[in-house]
């Protein structure tokens, strides 16, 4: 098959590789083999790519070279394993396993992966799995948030005009609440087409003069010293004149009550095993976030790390709000495969609205 691996870490342009016949994978007994028509670029992507997170995805398993990155798959079911009864040889689907997903095959376990869209094609379609999920586990598996309950809760959204950003700003329309957007000036009118009530251009206004009181804050910045271990590319918080402390500055919009709730997908977890070792890492983790859930609770609400969940149910609610038209795909360019290096070189330079997408077909 086609894939594009990396056999070293590095710039893209150093170790992204196109192999026309890398070793097609074959399904374990409860994964399914998916021929994969599309694919998308994440910032993990790149991240990964330069060795970020390689103590932590060893660890579980992800991390042997060569390796071929991804974490968005879009086709069809063409395999399947002997366990697997849930979906059948010659359904669409589309899934966020962690790695395999730049190739015309990858294996993905069956309990991860949900009929895709049946409004969208597959390119569309792959701009959705990983960024929707992270949004998705964030939101309602951590923060608790469901239909009913998100009715009028007034939310917080950084980078709202990025991929998480945009399906949160989305999601959160759709279920009532009433959406504040962080974003640059470029970027003002997609947030706006997204349904966000409330936009702060962070470029010419500190968003804490403007918002207050709100019930929830989404970070998907983190704070920047926790990533002093990492190129400057993969370093969190830049949206104020103070990134260093972005975490902090977006917990004073919250109202002082045990129902607001504090929750980041950008903890310092995978960094503090980069520059520790895993069970190192993961012990000063524990400790950190104890340290934090301890001083929000002093100030009256709710602090959580929240990391992504694969899960078929979660793609198949998703999918349910894609084809009602509630939620809809946000792309700013499409590469093919062969292209791969353009697109991690593009997704670098942190200006995607939406997400990067690979046309493998």
């Amino acid at each position: 098959m086609k894939a594009v691996e990396i056999h070293q870490y590095g710039a893209a342009r150093d170790v992204l590789h196109f192999n026309p016949d890398a070793p097609r994978p074959t399904p374990a007994a409860d994964e399914i083999l998916i021929e994969n028509k599309a694919t998308s670029i994440n910032p993990v992507d790149c991240a990964a790519r330069s060795g970020y997170g390689q103590n932590f995805f060893s660890r579980l398993g992800w991390g042997e070279l060569p390796m071929i990155l991804g974490r968005d798959a879009s086709g069809v079911v063409v395999a399947k394993g002997r366990d697997v009864s849930e979906l059948e040889v010659g359904d669409e689907v589309y899934a966020a396993p962690p790695i395999g997903c730049y190739a015309e095959f990858v294996t993905v376990k069956a309990a991860h992966a949900a009929l895709k869209p049946g409004n969208l094609d597959h390119c569309q379609t792959a701009s959705l799995p990983f960024v929707a999920l992270t949004a998705w586990t964030a939101l309602v598996n951590e923060a608790g948030l469901t239909p009913e309950t998100a009715a009028g809760k007034k939310v917080v959204v950084p980078r709202a005009a990025g991929g998480v950003g945009s399906f949160a700003v989305q999601l959160l329309k759709a279920w009532g609440a009433e959406v504040a957007a962080i974003c640059s000036t470029r970027n003002i009118e997609l947030v706006k087409s997204l349904g966000a009530d409330t936009v702060i251009d962070y470029t010419a206004q500190d968003f804490r003069d403007h918002l207050q009181d709100y019930d929830l804050a989404l970070d998907l910045i983190g704070r920047k010293s926790d990533f002093d271990e990492l190129d400057n590319d993969y370093k969190g918080g830049t949206d104020t004149a103070d990134g260093s402390h972005y975490d902090e500055q977006l917990m004073s919009v919250l109202r002082r009550d045990e129902k607001a709730v504090y929750v980041t997908v950008c903890s310092p977890k995978v960094a503090f095993t980069n520059k520790y070792g895993y069970d190192e890492g993961i012990r000063r983790a524990g400790e950190e976030y104890e340290k934090r859930a301890a001083i929000a609770a002093q100030s009256g609400y709710r602090y959580i790390w929240s990391f992504f969940n694969p899960d078929a149910v979660s793609l198949t609610r998703i999918r349910e709000m894609i084809e009602a038209e509630r939620i809809k795909p946000v792309i700013d360019r499409c590469y093919s495969l062969a292209d791969i290096v353009k697109a991690h070189e593009y997704c670098e330079t942190k200006q995607a609205q939406g997400k990067i997408v690979i046309d493998i077909t």
